[in-house]
Parts: C-alpha cells; sequence; structure tokens
C-alpha cells in the first residue's frame, strides 16, 4: 500500500509538471509568432508554423519521432489497460495528450490507473 501512495503521489507531480512545464513552451511559441500573450492570440494557434518548426532539424525531428512511438505505445496501453481495469472515460486520456501534452495526459492516466490498483488492494468489509 506504501509503495502505491508513493506511486500517486509520484504520478501527480508529473500531471502537474507535465501540465507547467509543457504549457510555458507553448506560451513561449505563441509569444515568439504572434507579438504577445493575448487570449486571442492563443486562440488563434499557429498549428502549420508549429509543426514546421518541430520538423526543422534533425534534432528536433529525432525528438518529434521518440514521442510519436512513445505516443502510440501509451494510446495502446491506455486503451489495454482502460478495458482490463474497466477504467471510466478512459479515451478522455488519449484526447488530454491531443489537446493539451503527452506529458499531462499520460501522466494523469498513470495516476488514475494507480489510484484504481489501490482500491483492489483494500479489503472490502463484509456487511
Amino acid at each position: 500500500m506504501f509503495w502505491n501512495r508513493v506511486r500517486q503521489v509520484i504520478y501527480a507531480a508529473l500531471t502537474v509538471i507535465g501540465f507547467i512545464w509543457t504549457n510555458y513552451y507553448l506560451v513561449q511559441f505563441t509569444v515568439a509568432t504572434k507579438g504577445e500573450l493575448t487570449a486571442a492570440n492563443f486562440l488563434n494557434f499557429d498549428i502549420a508554423t508549429f509543426v514546421a518548426q518541430v520538423w526543422a532539424n534533425p534534432a528536433s525531428s529525432f525528438v518529434a519521432v521518440d514521442l510519436t512511438m512513445a505516443l502510440v505505445l501509451a494510446i495502446t496501453f491506455i486503451v489495454a489497460e482502460g478495458r482490463r481495469l474497466e477504467l471510466r472515460l478512459w479515451g478522455l486520456y488519449i484526447a488530454l495528450m491531443f489537446l493539451i501534452s503527452f506529458a499531462f495526459g499520460f501522466c494523469l492516466f498513470m495516476f488514475v490507473r494507480e489510484r484504481k490498483l489501490a482500491e483492489a488492494l483494500v479489503p472490502v468489509e463484509a456487511p
């Protein structure tokens, strides 16, 4: 039970870090391409420039391919584990990986998965 709790804390911390750290750079990209950070500029995200910059050089292409492979693996894992553990809304975590970031969505899934596994460890008292 102790290690399950430790993993929950780690996954929760990584979820927050994954949200903040990735979005910090998303804000930096928005400022660099739009001139300033406003709600209108942020909502008018330049996906074409973003994708072009992801594949701009061999180093960034390496990271893009590496993360794409990790994303495919994570989606496969989420589908399998979501069904096996009968997690509600397991597809939401896949959507969050695309809408917010891989670092946020996958860490959140791992946190929820660990909580579900913890439920199985707690003995249920008979009435």
